[in-house]
């Protein structure tokens, strides 16, 4: 496995210390992971303590002058993608589990499947390295990994389900990613019946769905060349009014696998609240996720409301980059446990050194990395609760639901917005250079 170097100190100037002679571990709540720790790698390490200003991956280097944001964890399951990633076999001998037959990604059910069963080992292995979420929310198909995890669909019920589900018949429709906000992607496609807005992922990102001819229209109404535009490599007609008169054959699917009360709140990126106690209603709400677009925007809005700013990725996806995207400026955390390129075990490893390095307390002995010597003083980190499991908590209690402070919260986006700047302006010296 990679190497990954771990060091923490009371501060910059004694981690560049501890840096320079090689030593790792070290106590205090000022850190830094290296994945694969060349001389060169170090070099940008110590450039970057020196700063002192948070660095969050770039160049496999995580750094953290102190405790990141403090707030609720949040697991996101990405739907379908792009890129499926490399399988998870690694994790699962890593588990101790059988690696079980290879799945596809040529056609909508395997690629279903595939998605689907990285998100499930995924979830269980964050478990297993200690990290806990207190809620979940998906993306599209990555909204059932969600209700599996959190147990409102019980795990006996998932080979069938994820065989069946991408099976289904679908409509011959297809999706087109474009980096407008909502309002301007729906307004190209006025005019057009057969296209619809099915997903408002982030304030740069929508997809528009449709007959392939009405959709090419709409791309080409996209005056600005440098507006990214682009047709998805898979066709399903979900969450859109196209897939209604395929409903059926996916409501049949849902009526088969039993409910059970989550072990913590599902928000749906339909109501962009916590899935509902009531039978009937979160049946009802099954269906209506198929239909009616994503609003992955307006529940990561939500949740932070209600005091998340810990996200991450249980899949290979992009929800970390909609979330950086929605909260720029804000104080928040993004880590994807999933990788499109690097081995699944490789990037769950990092996203545990990252949490780590932001303040948590992921068990790096289970992952095979060097555990620092633990700190001795109290924690800044509050210890984060859950919100209720059914309904959203009135704005008055969105602080105490993640343990969160306003006076906190204004410091750390005034530190946000400094460390973006820094970043940015640091990779595009880096670039030219």
């Amino acid at each position: 496995m990679t190497d990954i170097l771990l060091a923490a100190a009371p501060d910059p100037g004694t981690l560049r210390a501890a840096l320079r002679s090689g030593r790792r571990g070290g106590t205090g709540p000022c850190r830094v992971a290296l994945l694969d720790p060349t001389a060169e790698r170090v070099g940008l390490a110590l450039a970057l303590i020196e700063r002192g200003e948070p660095w969050r991956g770039g160049n496999d280097i995580w750094f953290a002058p102190r405790p990141g944001p403090a707030g609720g964890t949040v697991f996101l399951f990405p739907g379908l993608d792009a890129r499926t990633g490399p399988p998870p076999d690694d994790v699962l001998h890593w588990l101790g589990r059988p690696a079980g037959p290879a799945t596809g990604t040529a056609t909508l059910a395997e690629r279903t499947h595939a998605t689907l069963r990285l998100n499930r080992v995924l979830h269980a292995a964050l478990l297993r390295a200690g990290v806990v979420p207190d809620a979940m929310a998906g993306h599209s198909a990555g909204e059932w990994s969600a209700l599996f995890a959190a147990g409102l669909f019980p795990e006996r019920a998932f080979d069938a389900f994820a065989r069946t589900m991408g099976a289904a018949p679908v409509p011959d429709v297809v999706f087109a990613a474009v980096g407008l906000p909502a309002e301007a992607a729906a307004r190209l496609a006025e005019g057009e019946e057969r296209v619809a807005l099915s997903h408002d992922n982030a304030p740069d990102q929508s997809v528009l769905c449709g007959d392939e001819d009405a959709v090419t229209r709409c791309l080409a109404r996209i005056t600005d060349p440098e507006v990214p535009r682009r047709v998805l490599p898979f066709r399903s007609g979900f969450h859109s009014p196209m897939l209604g008169p395929y409903l059926p054959g996916f409501s049949a699917v849902f009526d088969r696998v039993p409910l059970a009360r989550p072990a913590v709140p599902v928000w749906s990126a339909t109501t962009v609240a916590p899935y509902p106690d009531d039978e009937t209603d979160l049946r009802a709400l099954l269906n209506r996720h198929l239909v009616e677009p994503v609003r992955f925007r307006a529940v990561i809005e939500r949740l932070y409301g209600q005091g998340a700013r810990v996200f991450v990725q249980a899949g290979c996806g992009s929800l970390t980059r909609f979330v950086a995207a929605t909260l720029h400026g804000r104080p928040h955390l993004t880590v994807s446990a999933g990788s499109a390129t690097r081995p699944q075990l490789g990037q769950l490893r990092w996203a545990a050194a990252a949490l780590w390095a932001e303040g948590h307390t992921p068990d790096l002995t289970a992952l095979g990395l060097t555990r620092p010597a633990p700190d001795r003083t109290p924690s800044a980190r509050p210890v984060p609760t859950a919100p209720a499991a059914t309904g959203a908590a009135p704005v008055g209690t969105a602080h105490a639901a993640f343990g969160t402070h306003p006076v906190t919260g204004a410091y750390e986006a005034a530190v946000a917005a400094v460390s973006a700047s820094v970043e940015t302006v640091y990779r595009t010296w880096k670039e030219r250079t």
